[in-house]
């Protein structure tokens, strides 16, 4: 792992570069486009960058009808624009990339009654893809059932379990790396600002794709693959 840089830099929310072209959505065809999670996750390997139609496959993991639909859809509503077309025996191959840099979509352009409703609809297919993947871990590690219990702390936990007394080992070097288990805590204002810097510090540690421009921690030809990290601290009390 690489650890996070000293100073304060790391911990900046993402910024603009400088000089970018950010175009403000007033049409409600790109609003819809650009909120939608299906059109979002296609539209990202072109944003501010060119890319083929193939290369997005490859970055989305999106099956290649779908991915040329939606390419289709957004070159048609003004959001992709063909930079160039690479000769190729038979068709070219279409160069892609936005028409700008970036994008800010008003909350009036978007065809939500409420934030609310937008913000459910964008969170909607990454959980139910989430709970899909975590259902067919634990179906396949034996963990089908659900166990409730009081631990030695007198905290009260749900988790998935194979048994009556199977041991749960979040950190077992056997098993696959990763996890997926949400709580609520009972902090001070001091303590959940601490746990919300180490949690934007560890962010920081890892690229967040294989197109990242900084350190990446990685043994050289050690193999790479996708995981989705959701991190939420919110006072339930607001």
């Amino acid at each position: 792992m690489t650890p996070p840089r000293s100073g304060s830099e790391e911990h900046a929310p993402p910024r603009l570069p400088a000089g970018a072209d950010v175009h403000r959505v007033e049409d409600p065809t790109q609003a819809r486009l650009l909120t939608d999670p299906r059109f979002l996750t296609t539209f990202r390997p072109f944003l501010a960058r060119e890319s083929t139609v193939s290369n997005a496959v490859a970055q989305t993991s999106v099956d290649m009808n779908a991915t040329l639909y939606r390419v289709r859809t957004l070159l048609a509503a003004g959001l992709l624009t063909v930079c160039r077309v690479e000769p190729r025996r038979g068709r070219g191959v279409k160069v892609y990339r936005s028409t700008h840099d970036a994008y800010f979509v008003p909350y009036r352009s978007t065809p939500f009654a409420s934030l609310e409703e937008r913000l459910l609809a964008q969170a909607l297919p990454e959980l139910r893809e989430r709970v899909a993947i975590v259902a067919r871990r634990m179906r396949a590690d034996g963990r089908d059932g659900q166990r409730l219990f009081r631990d030695d702390k007198g905290d009260t936990w749900v988790v998935g379990a194979a048994s009556e007394t199977s041991e749960v080992a979040w950190l077992d070097p056997a098993g696959r790396p990763g996890t997926d288990y949400w709580t609520d805590l009972d902090l001070t204002e001091a303590q959940a600002r601490e746990l919300q810097r180490t949690l934007v510090e560890l962010l920081a540690a890892y690229p967040r794709s294989a197109g990242s421009s900084g350190p990446t921690g990685r043994a050289a030809g050690a193999r790479v693959r996708p995981y989705r990290l959701a991190v939420a601290l919110v006072p339930l009390d607001d």
